[in-house]
C-alpha cells in the first residue's frame, strides 16, 4: 500500500518541492566536525605528577554502553599499571557524570575514586594543565584531532621528542560516515604525524584497520572477554542446574544507532511472525535503547525493555533462549559473545573478516540481513530449542580467555613502552 508520504512526493509540483528541500537544507545541523572539533590551552604545570589522561566525550550512565564502559576500564588498568595519576576529562559540555562507573573501574585496579581527577570542559578553548610528563588516551576520532595540537604545544614547552598519543580503537570509525568532509576528518588521526599507539578492541578490528592500509607507530590488541560484573550470573552451573530457557526471544535494540541496523530485525521479525504458526508460542524483547512498542503480525509485539541495569540484563540473558543482535562492522560487539555464552541460540551476521559462528556452538553468522533470511533462521533455531531446549548452555565457546578474569594482553608491553617514553 502506498504511504501518504509518498502520495505527495510524487505529485508534488516540482517548484513546492524545491523550495522544502532548501527549507530543510537550512534547518539542518552543520557538519559534525564543527560542532566536536575545539582546541585545549595548555597551562603549564611544573611541578605536577605524570598523570595519564583518557579525554572522551561523554560519560553519562545513560550512554555507557560497552565501548565506554571498556575504554574507562583500559585506561584505569594502564594507570594503575603504569604508576600514573588517573584523569578525565570530558570533552563535550556535559555534567552528568557516571561516577559509579569510574568508582567499580577504579576498585578494580587498587585505586579508589579520590585518586582519579575528573575535569569538566567549561569554555571553548578549554584551559587544561600539562606537565612536562603527562601522557594522554583518546577515547575516539575528535578527541585524538583536539588532543594533537596539545602534545605538540607540550613539546613545544618542556622540548624533548613529542609524547605519543594512545589511542583506544573499538571501531573503524570512518565508516561511521557517508562520503563527506566528517569521513575525512574521522581518517585523519590514522595518517597523522602524531606519535600514536593504537590499542585495538578485537583482532578483527585490527586486521580490518591493517587491511585498509592503516599503521601506527606501536599497535597492540586484546579480544573481548565478558564483563566482570556479569560473569557472576554464568556459573558454572551443576548438572540439571542450568536456568530454565523460556520461549523468549531477546534483540539489541538499539534503533538511535545505524551500525545496529534495528529496521533489518524488525522487518525479519515482522516476517517470521507472518510465515510461522509456531512465532505465537514467543515473546520479543528488546534491550538497549527505549523504543515504542513494535507491532509485528497478529497480536505479537516487540517490547522494548531500555537500557538494563547489570543484573536485569543478566537475569534476562539466564531465560532468553534465542537471542538477535546484528552489526555492520567488522567489531564483534558485546551482544551476541554475551548472548551465546548465556546459552542462547544466538543469530548475528557475517561482515568483513568477521565470522563469529568461530567464536561459539551457539552462534549463527547470517550470510546477508535479508529479511528472508532471518526469518528462516529464527524458525530453525525456535525448532531447535522445541528439541532441546536446554541444550544451549551445553555450547562451546572456542573463546579461550572470554570467561577469565586476567590482565589486558597487552598491559606489560604497553607499560615498559610508556616508560621508555617518559624516560
Amino acid at each position: 500500500m502506498t504511504s501518504l508520504r509518498e502520495i505527495v512526493k510524487r505529485t508534488m509540483p516540482p517548484s513546492l518541492k524545491a523550495k522544502l528541500i532548501a527549507a530543510r537544507a537550512k534547518l539542518a545541523a552543520p557538519p559534525l566536525e564543527q560542532i566536536v572539533l575545539h582546541p585545549y590551552t595548555l597551562q603549564p604545570d611544573a611541578n605536577a605528577k605524570p598523570r595519564l589522561t583518557l579525554v572522551i566525550p561523554t560519560l553519562a550512565p545513560a550512554k555507557t554502553f560497552g565501548g565506554v564502559a571498556t575504554g574507562l576500564d583500559i585506561f584505569m588498568a594502564v594507570a594503575a599499571h603504569a604508576g600514573l595519576t588517573p584523569r578525565i576529562v570530558i570533552d563535550d559540555f556535559d555534567r552528568d557524570v557516571d561516577q559509579v562507573l569510574i568508582a567499580k573501574c577504579a576498585h578494580r585496579y587498587g585505586l579508589t575514586p579520590a585518586d582519579v581527577i575528573v575535569t569538566l570542559r567549561t569554555s571553548e578553548n578549554q584551559p587544561l594543565n600539562v606537565g612536562k610528563d603527562d601522557l594522554f588516551v583518546a577515547y575516539n576520532w575528535w578527541t585524538a584531532t583536539n588532543l594533537a595540537p596539545l602534545i605538540a604545544a607540550q613539546q613545544k614547552l618542556y622540548g624533548g621528542a613529542r609524547k605519543p598519543l594512545i589511542y583506544l580503537f573499538q571501531e573503524y570509525e570512518p565508516a561511521f560516515y557517508p562520503m563527506s568532509s566528517t569521513l575525512l576528518f574521522a581518517r585523519a588521526p590514522l595518517e597523522s604525524d602524531q606519535p600514536t599507539w593504537g590499542v585495538f578492541n578485537s583482532s578483527q578490528i585490527h586486521a580490518y584497520f591493517r587491511a585498509l592500509g592503516h599503521r601506527l607507530e606501536r599497535e597492540y590488541l586484546f579480544e573481548p572477554q565478558l564483563p566482570v560484573a556479569l560473569r557472576p550470573f554464568i556459573g558454572p552451573f551443576g548438572q540439571g542446574k542450568q536456568p530454565i530457557k523460556e520461549r523468549l526471544i531477546l534483540i539489541y535494540g538499539r534503533p538511535d544507532t545505524p551500525r545496529n541496523c534495528f529496521p533489518a530485525i524488525v522487518q525479519g521479525l515482522k516476517l517470521w511472525t507472518e510465515s510461522d504458526l509456531q512465532a505465537t508460542k514467543w515473546r520479543i524483547e528488546s534491550a538497549g535503547v527505549a523504543h515504542p512498542p513494535i507491532t509485528l503480525a497478529g497480536e505479537q509485539k516487540i517490547l522494548s525493555r531500555g537500557k538494563l541495569s547489570l543484573e536485569a540484563y543478566a537475569e534476562t540473558l539466564q531465560r532468553a533462549a534465542i537471542g538477535v543482535s546484528l552489526m555492520a562492522s567488522a567489531h564483534p560487539s558485546y551482544p551476541p559473545l554475551e548472548m551465546a555464552h548465556f546459552g542462547a541460540r544466538t543469530l548475528t551476521n557475517r561482515f568483513s573478516n568477521k565470522d563469529l559462528s568461530l567464536a561459539h556452538d551457539n552462534i549463527t553468522s547470517l550470510p546477508d540481513i535479508a529479511p528472508t533470511t532471518i526469518a528462516a533462521a529464527l524458525s530453525a533455531a525456535c525448532a531447535a530449542f522445541e528439541a532441546a531446549p536446554q541444550a544451549g548452555w551445553t555450547g562451546r565457546s572456542h573463546m579461550p580467555n572470554y570467561l577469565t578474569n586476567g590482565p589486558y594482553p597487552f598491559l606489560n608491553a604497553l607499560t615498559e613502552d610508556l616508560k621508555t617514553a617518559l624516560a
